[in-house]
């Protein structure tokens, strides 16, 4: 759990205010318009002004978090305890970020907080299992190597004081929760203002909110926040994964129909030999038209160009695809199934059957490229999972 800080403001308005003080300035002189080529220059000028601004406002990528925070959906309700839903949206609502996030989170690090004890091997604790300097900031004089376990007594550990003194993560949420109304958690067992504390629930999932928010969730940057939160691409795959099943209705696979398996493989041919492969690549206009793709947003794109819908780019993961379409086996996969291998964890990698034994995909050491399923590499790593997206 170690934060990045990327906050960016955009104020489009002071470019042409500029703009137009110096163009008044140079356009009169002594009380006379001036022509010619000056004016011709700071024409063009505002010209390629207003067209930089208008491919900052609208090419933005759009990550999807939009359909994350709905309502739960049937596995959410099954698996998520209620009593923690409120929480999580009382913390989503506080810090902007999906409440189905931290449910998410809740889910892998604790398994919603029922490992006894609630400390890792490497000593991340609590609900949330933060490492001890995260809780408590990194300035503190034990926590000099900026990721470690320090040497923290309970007493400074769980005082608010101690933490924002030291830049920690770990917060009251009691107070907060008390400063805005109750959140609707008047019913809950709010402890003592003054404490913050890993092993309180509230103080936890407020204080993985804030860290999340810091790392650019609110903001729709999930990947990076929770690759912040641990660093490992297997960990921000399951949460995605799991965040993506709590919410209803998120992910639809609809198209026209006509569509073949054949059609699906071939339109990835273009990008052989002419793309690279990159983790969270092909998820705005800027990465596929250079050609840079991971594997599940390859596959997004490969069904997007003959028309079918896959879900929102920004939050496509090899989790999201296994769950469409429907299961068939090895056997019988044809054309254009999806076909799953257990690299870098289960369902860690995705590509597209191509027929004879071949697959087409986003490869780390390819980028766009056929592959043999059949012997070899990817014949040991593939786990047998074949899902059927067209009909």
């Amino acid at each position: 759990m170690f934060p990045t800080n990327s906050n960016r403001e955009t104020k489009p308005s002071a470019p042409f205010k500029q703009a137009g003080r110096v163009a008044g300035k140079i356009a009169w002189k002594k009380g006379v318009l001036v022509l010619g080529i000056p004016a011709l220059f700071l024409i063009l000028l505002g010209m390629l002004l207003i067209g930089i601004l208008a491919m900052a406002l609208f090419s933005s990528d759009d990550t999807g978090t939009q359909a994350w925070g709905g309502d739960i959906s049937t596995l959410g309700k099954h698996e998520i305890p209620a009593q923690y839903i409120p929480i999580y949206k009382a913390a989503a609502k506080e810090y902007g970020v999906p409440w189905n996030l931290l449910a998410a989170h809740h889910r892998v690090e604790t398994h919603f907080s029922t490992i006894h004890p609630m400390v890792s091997p490497v000593g991340a604790e609590g609900h949330m299992q933060f490492m001890p300097c995260t809780w408590v900031g990194n300035k503190y004089p034990s926590c000099k190597d900026k990721r470690g376990k320090g040497k923290i007594p309970k007493k400074d550990l769980i005082n608010p004081e101690v933490i924002e003194e030291n830049g920690g993560y770990g917060l009251d949420a009691d107070a907060i929760i008390k400063e805005n109304g109750g959140y609707g958690l008047d019913g809950l067992n709010i402890d003592e203002k003054g404490k913050a504390d890993p092993y309180d629930i509230e103080d936890a999932i407020f204080a993985a909110a804030k860290l999340l928010k810091k790392n650019g969730a609110a903001e729709g940057r999930l990947r990076d926040a929770v690759y912040a939160y641990n660093h490992a691409d297997w960990y921000v795959e399951k949460v995605l994964g799991f965040a993506d099943r709590y919410v209803e209705h998120y992910v639809a696979v609809h198209g026209p129909g006509e569509a073949t398996g054949v059609e699906v493989v071939d339109v990835g041919r273009k990008w052989i030999g002419n793309s690279t492969y990159v983790w969270g690549g092909g998820r705005n206009q800027a990465d596929i038209q250079a050609g840079r793709f991971d594997c599940s947003a390859f596959v997004h794109w490969a069904f997007a160009q003959v028309g079918v819908e896959l879900g929102r780019v920004g939050m496509t993961t090899t989790f999201t695809l296994k769950n469409m379409g429907r299961a068939v086996t090895p056997e019988n996969m044809k054309p254009g199934d999806l076909v799953f291998f257990d690299t870098n964890g289960v369902d860690g990698h995705v590509g597209i059957y191509a027929g004879n034994g071949r697959f087409i995909g986003s490869q780390s050491s390819t980028g766009v490229a056929f592959a043999d399923m059949s012997t070899g590499y990817w014949k040991k790593y593939f786990n047998g999972r074949v899902r059927r997206i067209l009909p």
